[in-house]
């Protein structure tokens, strides 16, 4: 009801807009606007070219939160099925860490956690990654870990939720799935791949 007295209601993504329209619908007479979050390329660009690979050779990198509605807990079984070749930055924290740690690390595959870590170091890691693994099982309103791996032109492989189309477009700038499997798949192909990783990183960016 408060919704639908205002003058305009601003969504960041098409899917919120979706989303708001249909759970409300006395929002059908509210002119509804879509106004995307932004990113600060150049000072990400800037920060990133001041920094050096943070571990030797190619990686991959999870970023956010270690809760069931971010995914995280689909890593091992994406780790696996993908028979990724490099290490595993996992950044963030959350209740999920400990099983995950337990379970990564069973499957004998090398992963770093670093926890919750500074802006800087956070775009150090995302920025020198050679693939962005996203397995959100939640409706993402528009997510900025997506926006500024897109912005650094780091390969994504993620799972197309919520605001995720808003930002990227299955085989033009990402690899984008709806199924754990289909995740393990496009991880495998991207690690398999350098010049595919090279051309959806540049077309995000």
């Amino acid at each position: 009801q408060t919704l639908s007295q205002a003058d305009v209601v601003i969504a960041v993504s098409g899917a919120i807009a979706q989303d708001l329209r249909a759970r409300a619908p006395e929002l059908n007479a509210t002119r509804v606007e879509t106004i995307p979050n932004m990113v600060d390329v150049a000072s990400m660009e800037r920060a990133v070219a001041k920094t050096r690979r943070p571990i030797e050779g190619p990686y991959a990198v999870y970023v956010g939160k270690l809760a069931a509605n971010k995914g995280s807990a689909l890593l091992p079984t994406v780790l696996e099925r993908a028979e990724l070749p490099w290490p595993l930055a996992v950044i963030g924290d959350g209740p999920g860490r400990e099983a995950l740690e337990i379970a990564i690390r069973g499957l004998g595959r090398a992963v770093q956690f670093t926890g919750w870590l500074p802006r800087e170091e956070t775009l150090q890691w995302l920025g020198h990654a050679e693939l962005l693994i996203f397995p959100s099982q939640w409706p993402e309103p528009l997510s900025r870990v997506l926006l500024e791996a897109s912005a650094l032109g780091v390969a994504v492989a993620a799972m197309e939720t919520g605001g995720t189309g808003d930002i990227l477009a299955h085989e033009q700038s990402a690899l984008l799935s709806a199924t754990p499997e289909g995740l393990a798949d496009h991880v495998k192909r991207l690690a398999e791949d350098r010049a595919l990783r090279e051309r959806l990183g540049e077309s995000a960016r």
